[in-house]
């Protein structure tokens, strides 16, 4: 299974560069950047956010708009932003007037078909960030967040917003034998309610998310009275999945952790949640070797 991608689909003018007063940033020395936007794309970088621009440029490439007019400003745009680490995946712009009704002109959702289509696009944390009630009609178009910034909603505090999302996730597991309903909320802790027909395992999934410090809610129903197998396995199973969801690219966790006794047992378990592949040799050393 693919990673999820997490994309912000960015306006340009008025989000990244200040929009002057006649709209069209044809001169190089019309080119600015605005307030905070590099560090705060940046931490959404760093959060693994890729970013796609969309963009309405009226008339681009008529006459009173020539595209000699556009490119270089644009490009001294990227340039600025890529000596920072920061690119994008596309850029897609719209050259239609708003009496043409283009599908493609922003708030449509004509030139991000092929994004909405995407099956690994982690529609939870995507969002479209810009400046104009438009951008927010795009984002609503496209079922996802949106964030328009002003004087009161900055950078900074869209940045807040983005990350300050808790990582949670939900899954489902219904087969002949049993039917599983698992949630998790790695942010939050408490309010766990956990009901799987199975005393001890219960208790047991009740210090998980104690000691793991989140949130966890079970419902299970199996067939206990044959055995619990059924039950603890598919519990198992959709929780490691409910896991796995809510971490997403796993950035920021702690791939290390310690083993702690409880009154007379001791059980070890190790388990890398990088998602790489492991190898396991088991040999016999020759002549003494150490």
């Amino acid at each position: 299974m693919s990673t999820p991608r997490k994309i912000v689909f960015i306006d340009r003018d008025g989000t990244i560069i200040r929009e002057p007063d006649d709209f069209q940033i044809d001169r190089l020395d019309k080119l600015a950047l605005v307030d905070e936007v590099i560090p705060s794309m940046l931490a959404l970088k760093q959060a693994g956010y890729e970013f796609v621009m969309v963009s309405n440029q009226d008339g681009l490439g008529s006459d009173s708009f020539p595209e000699d007019d556009f490119w270089p400003a644009h490009h001294l745009m990227n340039q600025i932003l890529a000596s920072q680490g920061l690119t994008f995946s596309d850029e897609l712009i719209d050259r239609s007037m708003p009496d043409d009704l283009a599908p493609t002109r922003k708030p449509g959702i004509g030139m991000l078909i092929d994004y909405l289509g995407l099956p690994d696009l982690d529609r939870q944390r995507s969002c479209v960030i810009g400046d104009r009630d438009t951008d927010l009609e795009l984002a609503a178009n496209m079922k996802l967040a949106g964030y328009k910034i002003d004087e009161q909603m900055t950078w900074p505090r869209i940045v807040e917003a983005i990350l300050g999302q808790d990582r949670q996730a939900s899954v489902e597991r219904n087969t002949n034998e049993t039917r599983i309903s698992v949630s998790v909320n790695l942010d939050r802790q408490g309010e766990n309610r956990i009901e799987t027909g199975l005393g001890f395992f219960d208790h047991m999934l009740e210090q998980l998310a104690l000691h793991g410090g989140f949130r966890l809610q079970v419902s299970a129903e199996g067939d206990l009275h044959i055995d619990e197998h059924h039950t603890v396995e598919d519990v198992a199973l959709a929780l490691g999945q409910c896991l796995r969801d809510a971490l997403g690219d796993k950035r920021g966790i702690g791939r290390y952790g310690a083993t702690t006794p409880m009154d007379e047992s001791l059980a070890r378990v190790a388990i890398d949640l990088s998602g790489r592949p492991i190898f396991v040799q088991k040999g016999e050393l020759r002549d003494g070797i150490v």
